[in-house]
């Protein structure tokens, strides 16, 4: 039977989830030549995304997804929408979000997706790739950092699935390289994750940032009703 990891498999027909990296952009440009360009790129502009934002809003949604708070489900999945400088970047992970929900309500059936459904549909979230993986995870009874280290070994292996498309380099150079990324990746993760990175810290400055924005409504119990009484 196929696992949850499957799910996040490139090379399956119905089974990857498409991320924009900006790798075309770079082709185009002429900054994406080889494979020494897309590794440098992953670590000057890839990894300080990949931690400060999608690894540290995946700890921050364990929490909320456990204490069942669901205000704060979607306010994390606004912000990292907003956080997302390309448009085309929102449609896709918005459509990996989907496809992932869908193909993990065929494999997990007796997870309740409606919850996290609901959730998303009451403060008009949308349902970002990271809030869905971590809710499935979550359900699923998996370690936080298990569920951090598999999105960004996933999130690799895709940005070179899309290098080697537009480079075709040797095709056995691809394992390596993506052992290699992942590797770099999983340490740039281990050095910021201290302590001094709680996810109570990534949400206070996410909210500061954007508490004021119209998409991002008040909490029940902050709502101004609550604070008439």
């Amino acid at each position: 039977m196929l696992n949850y990891a499957l799910l996040l498999d490139p090379s399956l027909p119905v089974g990857g989830f498409t991320r924009s990296y900006g790798l075309e952009e770079l082709f185009r440009n002429g900054r994406l030549t080889c494979l020494q360009d897309l590794e440098h790129y992953a670590r000057t502009d890839l990894h300080p995304q990949f931690t400060s934002l999608d690894g540290m809003a995946i700890k921050s949604l364990y929490i909320a997804v456990q204490q069942n708070d669901g205000w704060r489900i979607a306010l994390i999945d606004k912000m990292l929408h907003a956080q997302r400088s390309s448009l085309q970047h929102v449609k896709e992970s918005r459509l990996s979000g989907q496809r992932l929900l869908k193909l993990a309500k065929a494999l997990y059936p007796w997870l309740e997706f409606d919850r996290l459904e609901a959730t998303l549909i009451q403060y008009n979230a949308m349902g970002t790739l990271a809030t869905v993986h971590s809710w499935i995870n979550v359900s699923l009874g998996n370690d936080v950092e298990q569920t951090i280290h598999g999105y960004l070994a996933a999130a690799v292996s895709f940005c070179v699935e899309d290098a080697f498309k537009l480079l075709n380099p040797p095709y056995e150079e691809k394992n390596p390289v993506i052992q290699r990324m992942t590797n770099e990746l999983l340490a740039a993760w281990k050095q910021y994750n201290v302590p001094e990175s709680e996810p109570t810290v990534f949400q206070r400055g996410l909210l500061h940032r954007h508490w004021s924005s119209s998409y991002i409504t008040q909490p029940p119990y902050m709502s101004s009703s609550h604070q008439r009484r």
